[in-house]
């Protein structure tokens, strides 16, 4: 009975003294400052990042916060404000007291402080930022896979743009050597910068499961970089964290951001993560290659030669560094006129520039994902079968180097497809786009690949969500336009190819393709005014000048003998004209056999070579057209059913003698929109016009003009063809 006695006591003692502290308000107070302090620590975490202040400024509110806690708890018990100023508590008669009133006053504080605690909360879940949420620890995904957005540039003059976007790139590159991690491309995650775009959608449209976000504040020498990983389908803070240091820290930096979130990411990893380190080199040639791969995402000639430039000022400062050598390589080949590129730099110079940089790439690193890669491209712009041969098991070692090389796998896409290993081909273009839906070469060749088995309801679908993500990016008006074209629309072909060129005042294919344009319109007189000698002598030829069309073509072989491309126009001018005697000449003296003339080209040519070899009785003739059956058949049994197959299909039929299936071939493209200008120049096909040719001509000319009325132009006459001299 005793100890319970001395329970009920102690009982009703603690009761009391909890009374107590309800009365003088200790717990409203506490609370207050609980809440008050939290949110100062918050506003810390900005003011370091957005003022630049020393890495400890956060760490040392959180501490007097913590310090302070304690004291204001006792201070609550010990004192009471008083209509007359704070007086200790135990001096002041109950009857007296005013803690009932200021309790009321706390209540209504405490209640604004716990609503401004709920909006800083469900905002930082909307805009993520600071190391409010650096405690929270992940929840394991199935789904190994991130996007890096481009970070904030927080310099004073904001002028660090491409530096922000150059960090926010090589945490990617560095990410993406992580085998089993997939990392979404550079040009898709970059896809929406500067846009208010909700994590959510970001991670829906580049089916990741992670986005990783943060800014770049570079004043003088001294660099801040803040990174955050959030879960993307709930918004969770995952991991983020502060680093400071000098420039010629940064790789460092890094290194730690990068490896940091492989240690988030871990427990979803079967295995051990090996650390993982960006590359090295003095660090004004570093701002200098982030400049550079700023410069070449324009995907644009202006974009890779003020990329190139910038590489060259890199490696005057380290002429060692591995990545700028291998991508000053491959820009090199990208201003290139070679086949795939975007310039109109002679190849023949091209390739041999690139072999020097690339060559020494490798040289001094033979396990670069980088180098092996552009020397993979210089070899698959041969002008032979056997060095373009080569490029396919570099391609694969610098994928298997790093898996997530979007880059990498659409240019070995490219590679397989001219191998006509066209499975294999769009196996890669689909793992490419997976990770970057929004690579322009990516999306070119798997929308061509489409292109070629006319399902143009899948091409307007890709097309759309490539515009959807990269609505600034000439690329997909120029594969709308190309649509347009082949499905009989001309005249919004061309409008569209305008849009393209004002896009990119500069880039060569641009002019190109709009020239084209012009060309299938019969807008001739235009063409005659292009800087593209190319240009310049088909207009001639549609036109009826031979003569002038013999002598540009000729001088451009004779600057350009071993070019492919060049080779292949000589050829197909002096068909055109049927000057077939020079055409068999030409061909003698220049491969002398079928195997030879094959080798040369990825696609041989046989269309502009087999008229005159049939009508001359010449030796390869038959083997030639047995080869370019076989080539239309195989293509024909993977599904190419396009207009321009029926259009090769209907030539090899004609020279095959099937006069009559060349002209159901030529008919079946008609319907599905070929309104082919050339139709009315086919040396062999118009030496003996029929009704059933003369007819189609006639609706492939309404045709024409009706396309040229839309744009307001008056009717024209159609081509003549020539006869042999």
């Amino acid at each position: 009975m005793l100890a319970k006695g001395v329970q009920d006591s102690r009982g009703r003692r603690l009761q009391k003294f909890i009374q107590e502290l309800q009365r003088r308000n200790v717990f409203r107070i506490a609370s207050i400052y609980a809440v008050g302090g939290w949110l100062l620590m918050q506003l810390a975490v900005v003011l370091e990042t957005t003022l630049l202040l020393p890495g400890w400024f956060d760490t040392l509110i959180t501490i007097l916060v913590l310090i302070g806690f304690p004291i204001v708890v006792f201070g609550a018990w010990a004192f009471e404000m008083t209509p007359d100023g704070l007086k200790p508590t135990a001096k002041i008669d109950p009857s007296e007291s005013v803690t009932a009133r200021t309790g009321k006053r706390l209540d209504m504080v405490l209640a604004a402080a716990a609503a401004l605690l709920v909006v800083v909360i469900i905002g930082d879940r909307v805009m993520p930022s600071g190391k409010a949420a650096a405690t929270h620890k992940s929840v394991a995904s199935e789904d190994f896979s991130i996007a890096v957005l481009p970070f904030a540039d927080m310099s004073p003059d904001g002028d660090q743009e491409y530096f922000a976007d150059g960090i926010s790139e090589e945490l990617l590159n560095v990410m993406a050597q992580v085998p089993g991690l997939a990392v979404a491309g550079r040009t898709s995650s970059f896809a929406f910068k500067g846009q208010n775009t909700d994590l959510r959608e970001i991670a829906r449209v580049l089916d990741v499961a992670h986005v990783l976000e943060g800014s770049v504040r570079k004043s003088g020498n001294k660099v801040r970089v803040t990174a955050q990983l959030i879960r993307a389908d709930n918004g969770f803070h995952m991991w983020s964290d502060t680093y400071d240091g000098d420039l010629t820290d940064i790789f460092a930096v890094q290194d730690e951001i990068a490896n940091a979130i492989l240690v988030e990411l871990k427990p979803q990893l079967m295995g051990t993560v090996a650390p993982i380190a960006a590359p090295r080199t003095d660090i004004t040639a570093y701002d200098l290659y982030l400049l550079a791969q700023q410069k070449a995402a324009l995907n644009t000639m202006a974009g890779f030669r003020d990329a190139a430039d910038a590489l060259d000022k890199a490696l005057a400062i380290d002429p060692d560094f591995v990545p700028a050598l291998a991508w000053r390589g491959y820009y090199e080949l990208m201003m290139s006129d070679g086949e795939g590129a975007a310039g109109d730099i002679p190849a023949e110079e091209a390739i041999t520039r690139a072999d020097q940089w690339t060559s020494r790439a490798l040289k001094l690193d033979p396990d670069s994902a980088d180098a092996i890669f552009a020397r993979a491209g210089l070899f698959s712009m041969g002008f032979d079968a056997g060095t373009r041969n080569k490029a396919g098991a570099l391609y694969e070692r610098a994928i298997a180097i790093k898996p997530n090389f979007a880059l990498a796998r659409n240019d070995y896409g490219y590679w397989l497809n001219d191998q006509k290993r066209f499975d294999e081909a769009i196996a890669q273009f689909e793992v490419a786009l997976a990770h970057d839906p929004a690579q322009s070469d990516v999306n070119t060749n798997l929308l061509a690949y489409y292109g070629r088995m006319g399902d143009f309801d899948k091409a307007r679908a890709q097309v759309d969500r490539w515009l959807a993500i990269s609505p600034e990016n000439p690329g997909p008006y120029a594969v709308k336009a190309l649509l347009q074209e082949m499905s009989g629309g001309l005249a919004e072909g061309l409008k569209l190819r305008r849009k393209v060129l004002a896009m990119a005042p500069h880039d060569p294919r641009a002019s190109r393709d709009r020239r084209f344009a012009e060309l299938g319109l019969g807008e001739f007189q235009s063409v005659l005014k292009a800087d593209e000698p190319y240009m310049r002598y088909r207009a001639m030829v549609l036109m009826g000048r031979k003569d002038e069309a013999r002598e540009l073509v000729r001088q451009e072989l004779a600057v350009r003998p071993d070019f492919p491309q060049q080779q292949s126009d000589y050829l197909d001018v002096h068909n055109d004209i049927h000057d077939w005697p020079e055409v068999v000449r030409y061909y003698d003296e220049t491969w002398g056999s079928l195997e030879s003339f094959q080798q040369a080209f990825v696609w041989p040519p046989y269309a502009f070579v087999l008229p005159a070899l049939l009508d001359a009785g010449h030796r390869d003739a038959p083997a030639m057209l047995a080869a370019a059956r076989r080539g239309i058949d195989a293509d024909r049994a993977h599904g190419f059913q396009s207009a321009n197959y029926d259009t090769i299909d209907a030539a090899i039929y004609f020279l095959e003698g099937h006069p009559d299936k060349a002209m159901d071939m030529l008919e079946r493209a008609y319907s599905k929109g070929k309104r082919d200008i050339y139709l009315f120049i086919y040396p062999g096909l118009n030496d003996t016009p029929t009704p059933r040719l003369e007819a189609l001509q006639a609706r492939v000319a309404a045709g024409i003009n009706a396309e040229r009325a839309k744009l307001g132009w008056p009717a024209i006459e159609m081509p003549q063809a020539y006869r042999a001299d």
